[in-house]
């Protein structure tokens, strides 16, 4: 049987790197960069899509404010995703990914649900773009909206992601460091392929999914967690006293149609991750990772 064609945009990130690692034997996979498809330019998008004869979107870019600015965050976020929207009639699915903060950030996030969006109108400008985002998908009829919340691996950026960092530091037998403490829920980014999957091949029966491992640690805990992998006496410290704003989720609606076989227990997770980078240091500045916290 004929493979399918998918398009993956931001396939230089994080989470389009590891999806295009993970579909590149399952599907024709077109991962183009800025320059070469400009997603806030629509006609340029549906050139594409006919022109490469696209069966399915995973759209993973997004507006990075610390590289374009905070200014143009909402717009182009929103202009990409609307452009997306609109070829989306042209193709079998679109899958997306959301983000907690469209529970709004201002509160503690703890064990929600999707029924609860709207309680609070996120005010962020990425808060507001993913809730509008959400709003539209639930109105479409083939677009998901995968909402993350923490998620790890291979290929974030070591310096400012929590576990990538906490594992880097332990094997230079630096100390974990921890910002402030709260409750977080992390998932590891080899299960993202496979719901990804899993949505792209079945009819979900709702157009949004808190994809998260359903439980919640303290900052802390992952840090021991960590600590315990190394084998070594590393101090864990706490820079501020005061609590941060938990970030938390129920995964019930996903594991009522996926099962629960689809998360990799934590301490697994890490010990993956711990071993990557063990084998790959010449990833690791030591010095940019001595000085991050």
């Amino acid at each position: 049987m004929e493979q399918k064609n998918l398009l993956i945009t931001g396939g230089s990130g994080f989470i389009g790197k590891n999806l295009t690692e993970y579909f590149k034997d399952k599907f024709n996979v077109y991962t183009p960069n800025h320059t070469s498809l400009d997603l806030c330019d629509y006609n340029a998008l549906e050139k594409f899509v006919f022109k490469n004869n696209i069966n399915y979107i995973i759209h993973s870019a997004i507006h990075v404010p610390m590289f374009n600015g905070k200014e143009n965050e909402f717009y182009n976020d929103i202009r990409m995703f609307l452009n997306i929207e609109k070829v989306s009639q042209f193709v079998e699915k679109v899958i997306y990914f959301g983000s907690g903060a469209e529970y709004d950030k201002r509160k503690d996030i703890r064990m929600v649900k999707e029924s609860d969006i709207g309680n609070s109108i996120p005010v962020s400008n990425y808060g507001q773009a993913k809730y509008t985002m959400n709003l539209i998908a639930r109105k479409s009829e083939n677009i998901y909206n995968l909402r993350l919340f923490g998620i790890f691996g291979k290929y974030e950026l070591i310096n400012i992601k929590f576990l990538s960092n906490l594992c880097c530091k332990a094997i230079f037998n630096l100390p974990l460091t921890i910002r402030q403490e709260c409750y977080f829920d992390f998932i590891y980014i080899n299960d993202l392929g496979p719901i990804v999957k899993w949505i792209l091949e079945n009819n979900p029966k709702y157009h949004d999914y808190n994809v998260c491992s359903g439980k919640e640690y303290l900052l802390s805990q992952y840090a021991n967690k960590i600590k315990q992998i190394s084998g070594k006496d590393l101090k864990i410290k706490i820079l501020h006293p005061e609590k941060n704003l938990d970030y938390t989720a129920s995964n019930q609606r996903l594991i009522s149609e996926l099962g629960d076989g689809y998360i990799t227990e934590i301490d697994f997770a890490l010990r993956d991750l711990y071993a990557y980078y063990e084998s790959h240091l010449e990833l690791i500045d030591y010095q940019a990772l001595k000085e991050s916290r």
